[in-house]
């Protein structure tokens, strides 16, 4: 029978891009409503023309938060809010004095979200200079370099929260991406690999096949040895199935003893070649635990990518052909076409 292969929820990457959409969104949100009510107060103060700038800045910072809800924001977008906002801060540093200075470090705390990374960086530090120009030649001079200094102490503490978030998310998402055991990568990254070859296969017609392989009687390894013992023995097999792949090809622990080996630009007949090789490298040598020595052998199913065949499909056509290899008496390969042709004939 059939396994039916699960769908992986949305990936840390998309999470991530998700989150810093819906955040540099309602920045807009905020600096276009926030406009508004500036340009009312600054009409009524009788600032015709500041009170002009910034109604347009407003109005056009709501419109784009409101005609890209839910995407991201194109980068010139994001350009001119920070450029208009920079313009507005100025002019009202040059006008309020010190009133004007309390808009210039909201706005240099937002260029770390609205911009990634090292721009953000780049960015904030434009606007410190820019800032602290403003405020020595407006101000007198013990005013004028007070603000400099916190505002560039800002930039400074901003652009390490920067630096050490990407270095953050580079951890985290190398831990959410691997398998502690055995340092392969986890099912978590399986999709994008096999859309990727998908998109190759129907864009270049480069033929892709995988092998999804399962180590035979395991659980009974595990309930006569425990199973930190079997734990040695995934590690050791993770390590032999390494050597026989090349630098292009992925191998993935998608179950407690399963394992996908993902081969790009591979037909299958070149599959078959490789995971007779996989099956004959684990049955030929005995593996040694800290307790004692097992032989191990492996049952695999090779599958070659289809036209018009989803990931899904695919992965469950792997799995067909790996199940009829156990059924079959185990430690042997199968294909996916001869398990689907001989499952029908049986129905």
């Amino acid at each position: 029978m059939q396994r039916t292969v699960k769908t992986n929820h949305a990936s840390a990457d998309e999470l991530l891009q998700k989150f810093k959409i819906k955040v540099t969104g309602n920045i807009i949100w905020a600096g276009g409503i926030t406009e508004l009510l500036l340009s009312i107060a600054q009409f009524l103060l009788g600032n015709t023309m500041q009170a002009l700038i910034i109604l347009v800045a407003g109005v056009f910072f709501t419109a784009m938060a409101w005609l890209y809800q839910g995407r991201r924001i194109p980068l010139p977008v994001r350009i001119a809010f920070v450029a208009l906002l920079t313009v507005i801060s100025v002019m009202s540093i040059h006008l309020n004095g010190h009133i004007g200075v309390y808009w210039t470090y909201p706005l240099l705390v937002a260029c770390f979200f609205v911009f990634s990374g090292a721009a953000g960086i780049l960015s904030a530090l434009l606007l410190t200079i820019i800032f602290s120009t403003t405020a020595m030649l407006t101000m007198p001079v013990d005013d004028g370099w007070r603000i400099a200094a916190t505002l560039i102490i800002i930039c400074v503490l901003g652009s390490v929260f920067v630096v050490l978030l990407a270095e953050l998310q580079k951890l985290l998402r190398q831990m959410v991406v691997t398998d502690t055991l055995t340092g392969l990568q986890n099912r978590h990254l399986v999709t994008q690999v096999l859309e990727k070859s998908i998109y190759s296969h129907s864009r270049y017609a480069r033929p892709a096949s995988i092998i999804m392989a399962d180590l035979d009687h395991f659980k009974q390894l595990n309930d006569q040895h425990g199973h930190l013992f079997g734990d040695q023995i995934l590690k050791q097999v993770a390590e032999r199935l390494h050597t026989v792949l090349r630098k292009e090809d992925q191998l993935f622990r998608v179950g407690g003893e399963e394992f996908l080996i993902v081969l790009p630009a591979t037909k299958l007949t070149e599959a078959m070649l490789v995971a007779e090789k996989l099956r004959a490298l684990i049955a030929d040598s005995a593996f040694n635990g800290k307790t004692a020595t097992v032989a191990v052998t492996l049952s695999l199913g090779v599958a070659e990518l289809v036209t018009g065949q989803s990931w899904v499909d695919w992965l469950n056509a792997a799995d067909t052909a790996l199940l009829e290899a156990k059924r079959k008496g185990r430690n042997q390969v199968r294909k996916a076409s001869n398990a689907a042709r001989e499952a029908s004939l049986e129905t």
